[in-house]
């Protein structure tokens, strides 16, 4: 059985169509909008902890073993 030059170029279109109308779906999908959540509501009684750079003891231990 001979396969028809004329099917395989119409298979071809269709799959390259149906992959734009799959990118133009995503595309609307993902524009609808996010879902917005509620705000974290915030403990408020939290220690606030020091925030920054600490020398703490595995750097120290980095700091002796990367001297020279």
């Amino acid at each position: 059985m001979k396969r028809d030059p004329g099917e395989t170029r119409t298979q071809r279109r269709k799959f390259l169509r149906d992959l734009a109308a799959a990118g133009g779906l995503a595309a609307v999908a993902g524009s609808a909008g996010p879902a917005v959540a509620s705000p974290a509501a915030k403990p408020a009684s939290a220690a606030k902890r020091p925030t920054g750079y600490r020398v703490t003891a595995h750097v120290s231990k980095y700091y002796d073993k990367a001297r020279i």
